[in-house]
């Protein structure tokens, strides 16, 4: 499997070995629980997306547990869906720019969200998130309607995750790739700034250096390494998708 690129204008059985990819990859960095959380991308036509289906654990998805959902006026509806797609759905509508999107429930950025805290760039990792982190407050419950899931988008905003008061994360990428590297990043970023906190005063990098450890650090060229790190690292565990 390596090779397998995320992109916008993948086919759609590539775009299904993505999400089943993603979903593997992300269930061993912390954000495995039960069969909650899922995975989108968008469809190769952009008119639909492939998600992983209701009812499986993100450590044990196929190509098979995938399945698709139109992006049209309908929210996404089904015995299979996921009762929180919608967020998906609004997310894909309203930003032409994302084509991967996540939610799951990660200890750290689960605890961070039901606090107070404020975000710190204590490492390179933290940099990814340059450009801030949003945060919805209207709800502790589930994110099931067109309405509650406009106000979950709105305080997504241009950034590359929401904090879901007391229920998790909303993160999106420009493909998998970015959406997979946000879900692991955010959660070290996280659980570091936790520990951190317990040793002393916590020491932010420098405002003016987070734009040039941006540009250094998240090339391009390096994302096409972590994903096919990621994919070697499944297929020693003999996932072919």
């Amino acid at each position: 499997m390596t090779g397998l690129i995320g992109t916008a204008n993948a086919s759609d059985a590539m775009c299904r070995r993505q999400v089943a990819a993603a979903a593997r990859t992300i269930s061993r960095y912390g954000h495995e629980d039960l069969t909650l959380g899922h995975v989108s991308v968008r469809s190769a036509t952009g008119d639909s997306m492939w998600i992983k289906r209701k009812g499986v654990a993100l450590s044990e998805v196929t190509v098979d547990d995938v399945i698709a959902a139109d992006l049209g006026d309908e929210p996404p509806r089904g015995d299979l869906m996921h009762y929180e797609a919608i967020m998906h759905h609004e997310a894909y509508r309203r930003r032409g720019d994302i084509n991967a999107v996540i939610h799951t429930h990660p200890w750290y950025a689960t605890a961070f969200g039901a606090s107070d805290a404020e975000f710190q760039m204590l490492s390179h990792d933290g940099v990814l998130f340059k450009d801030g982190i949003g945060r919805y407050s209207d709800s502790s419950g589930l994110i099931t309607t067109g309405p509650d899931a406009e106000r979950v988008v709105n305080a997504l905003g241009s950034k590359r995750v929401t904090m879901l008061r007391h229920h998790g994360v909303l993160i999106v990428g420009e493909d998998i790739r970015w959406a997979v590297l946000a879900a692991i990043t955010l959660e070290r970023s996280i659980r570091l700034q936790w520990m951190a906190s317990g040793l002393g005063e916590i020491n932010p990098i420098a405002p003016g250096d987070v734009e040039d450890l941006y540009l250094e650090k998240y090339r391009e060229r390096f994302l096409a390494e972590y994903w096919d790190a990621w994919l070697r690292d499944l297929e020693a565990t003999g996932f072919t998708s």
